[in-house]
């Protein structure tokens, strides 16, 4: 009835019914923007939240609670239990064991190969400097109790003091390597010895002027052996026109 004189008027109802869509639709947006921060400060504060359920016939609010979480004393301890340091420690032992004897073996190697290279670029200087000079030269070795020494110097005349032989440019090699004494087992050093005035006893090669040896008793070799380990080591003089080769183990008695 309180229509009719509406549409007496000239009511539109489709534009009414439009009317009251556009209002429901803005104060469902609005509802649901509230309820949208409403949730979050139930969340963040009372540990709770509100979910909008929608189906086919209508909207249903739901206010869901969060269940405090119980802390677990054992996450916050932070470490390694001992079976687990025996288990890594073990693990390491059995680790270290197999590749220590194979670093230990490079290792004396390469103070071999040094050494071994040393003595080469020392007998190479003298016989160098031999010929240059157009005198005789000498390159000389001895073991010291910690290490051993080469020098390359003029050859001396054949009576020296012990202070002319501790006053040389004494130069040392790696102290994991020595030279063997030609008392020991072959391969050993066969050099000449002097073993009168020098203390310790010294090895030494003259070179004359043409770059040759100093007669048959200065041809030979120098042999090395690491400290800590058998493996040997030489340089060989092999020839009257002082030809040198490098040699390892049983091949350093080969002349």
């Amino acid at each position: 009835m309180f229509l009719k004189p509406l549409w007496g008027l000239g009511f539109n109802s489709q534009k009414c019914c439009h009317t009251f869509v556009n209002w429901y639709k803005i104060a469902a947006a609005r509802t649901a923007g509230i309820l949208l921060g409403l949730s979050k400060l139930l969340k963040k504060y009372y540990n709770c939240q509100i979910i909008l359920v929608k189906n086919h016939k209508r909207m249903t609010l739901i206010v869901r609670g969060y269940r405090p979480r119980k802390r677990d004393r054992r996450s916050a301890i932070v470490g390694f239990t001992l079976l687990e340091v025996l288990v890594v420690m073990a693990l390491i032992g059995v680790l270290a064991s197999i590749a220590a004897p194979s670093w230990l073996g490079f290792v004396n190697n390469q103070r071999l190969n040094t050494a071994q290279s040393q003595a080469l670029s020392t007998l190479r200087l003298a016989q160098s400097n031999a010929k240059r000079t157009q005198v005789m030269w000498q390159a000389t070795f001895r073991n010291m109790p910690d290490f051993a020494q080469y020098v390359v110097h003029q050859a001396p005349p054949s009576s020296m003091t012990k202070e002319y032989w501790d006053n040389l440019n004494w130069q040392n090699f790696d102290g994991g390597v020595r030279i063997v004494e030609n008392t020991e087992t072959q391969p050993r050093t066969t050099f000449t010895q002097l073993t009168v005035v020098p203390d310790p006893n010294v090895y030494r090669v003259q070179f004359k002027a043409q770059g040759n040896p100093n007669g048959l008793g200065e041809m030979g070799r120098i042999t090395f052996v690491s400290r800590s380990g058998d493996r040997k080591k030489c340089v060989i003089i092999s020839t009257l026109l002082g030809s040198m080769r490098l040699a390892e183990n049983e091949e350093c008695n080969q002349t």
